[in-house]
C-alpha cells in the first residue's frame, strides 16, 4: 500500500509540471523517493523534490524572426547537431531543455544561480536521459533530474548522486560526456550566423550581461579545474596555451571583442588569425579553423579538433564546487 502511495505521488508531481509533452514517469519511483531522503539530509543540498516542466522537442525560429533580445543578451551557441542553434539565457528559465536534433540527443543545460552552462550528451551506454530541473540545489548549483531512471545529478560536476555509497563521497564518478558549447552575446549571433536557429518560449525571463571579471572559463581535469577569464583574451582572438589531465596539449582562444572562451586538444602550434571571424587560428601548415574547431585550406584540411571537458561558471560556482581549482598563469 505504501509503495503505491508513493507511485502515485510521484506520478501527479509529474503530471503537474508536464508541458509540450507529457512526461513519462520515472521507470524507478522507489530509486528517486530513496534518493530524496537521502539528499534531505546532506548539509550542502537545499529544495526539495519538485521538478521543473519538462521541455522535449522544443520550438526554434529563424534568428530574423527574433526582436526581444537586446545585443549584449548573453546565450549559448552549439553546434554538436550539424547546424547553428541558440539557446538564450533568458530562455533557460526552465533551466533544461531536451533536444533531438538530426539524430543527436543532447540536454542544454543552465542554473541561473551559478551561471552555469553546459550540454549532456543524453546517450549514456545502453540508456537515454530524458533531464528536467529537479528541484533540488547542491551548493546553489541545479541537480538535474533523469526521468527515465529516477537518478539525480550535480550539473556542475557531471555525475550522479549515489547517496553514502562511499563514505565522504556521495557523487558517482564521472559517467557522462559533453558536447562543445560557446556563451557569447547575441550581437555576435546575429551579425555572425544570421542563419542559426533560436530556441523560442513564451516564458522568457529577463537576461543581465554577464560579469566580465566573474564568469570564468573552466577546463576541467580528473583532479584538478584551471580557470580563464575574459580579460586574458584581449581584442578580437588571442590564444593561451595548457595541458589538461587526461588530454594533454589544449588550446584555448578567446576574444573580449566577440565574448567568448573556447577550448581544443591539439599539439599543433597555433597562432590567432585577425578579421576572418568565425576562422580564429592557423597552424604551423598554414591550415585555418574556425571557432567549431574545423580546419580549411591547408595540409589538415578536413580534420576536426576534439574539445577537453569545459564550460563557463561563475567563479565562486568553481570553487565551491570543485576542490582543486588554480587560475591559469600565462
Amino acid at each position: 500500500m505504501k509503495k503505491m502511495i508513493v507511485l502515485a505521488a510521484v506520478f501527479m508531481l509529474l503530471l503537474a509540471t508536464a508541458c509540450e509533452n507529457d512526461p513519462p514517469s520515472s521507470k524507478d519511483s522507489d530509486n528517486t523517493d530513496d534518493l530524496s531522503q537521502q539528499l534531505s539530509k546532506q548539509d550542502h543540498v537545499t529544495g526539495a523534490l519538485n521538478p521543473f516542466k519538462l521541455i522535449e522537442n522544443p520550438f526554434f525560429a529563424p534568428v530574423n524572426e527574433i526582436n526581444y533580445l537586446d545585443d549584449d543578451d548573453m546565450v549559448f551557441l552549439t553546434r554538436a547537431s550539424g547546424d547553428v542553434l541558440i539557446f538564450p539565457h533568458r530562455n533557460m528559465g526552465v533551466e533544461v531543455v531536451n533536444v533531438d536534433a538530426n539524430g543527436v540527443l543532447m540536454a542544454i543545460t543552465y542554473c541561473p544561480i551559478t551561471k552555469s552552462g553546459n550540454i549532456w550528451n543524453r546517450v549514456m551506454g545502453r540508456d537515454t536521459l530524458l533531464l528536467t530541473a529537479s528541484g533540488y540545489l547542491y551548493k546553489d548549483n541545479m541537480m538535474p533530474l533523469d526521468l527515465n531512471s529516477g537518478n539525480i545529478w550535480s550539473q556542475m560536476l557531471l555525475r550522479r548522486f549515489q547517496g553514502n555509497a562511499r563514505e565522504g563521497e556521495i557523487f558517482a564518478f564521472r559517467e557522462l560526456s559533453t558536447f562543445p558549447i560557446l556563451e557569447t552575446t547575441w550581437l555576435t549571433v546575429k551579425t555572425q550566423f544570421p542563419d542559426a536557429d533560436v530556441y523560442t518560449t513564451d516564458n522568457s525571463m529577463k537576461s543581465s550581461p554577464a560579469d566580465r571579471l566573474d564568469q570564468q572559463l573552466g577546463l576541467i581535469g580528473k583532479d584538478a579545474v584551471e580557470l580563464f577569464s575574459l580579460e586574458m583574451f584581449p581584442g578580437e582572438i588571442s590564444l593561451h596555451s595548457t595541458t589538461v589531465n587526461p588530454g594533454g596539449m589544449v588550446v584555448v582562444a578567446g576574444s573580449s571583442e566577440y565574448h567568448y572562451m573556447l577550448a581544443f586538444r591539439t599539439t599543433y602550434s597555433m597562432e590567432p588569425v585577425q578579421g576572418k571571424f568565425p576562422v580564429i587560428m592557423m597552424d604551423e601548415t598554414g591550415t585555418m579553423w574556425n571557432i567549431f574547431g574545423e580546419g580549411m585550406m591547408g595540409l589538415h584540411d578536413g580534420e576536426t579538433l576534439e574539445s577537453p571537458l569545459y564550460y563557463t561558471a561563475s567563479d565562486w560556482a568553481w570553487r565551491d564546487l570543485f576542490d582543486n581549482v588554480t587560475t591559469y598563469q600565462p
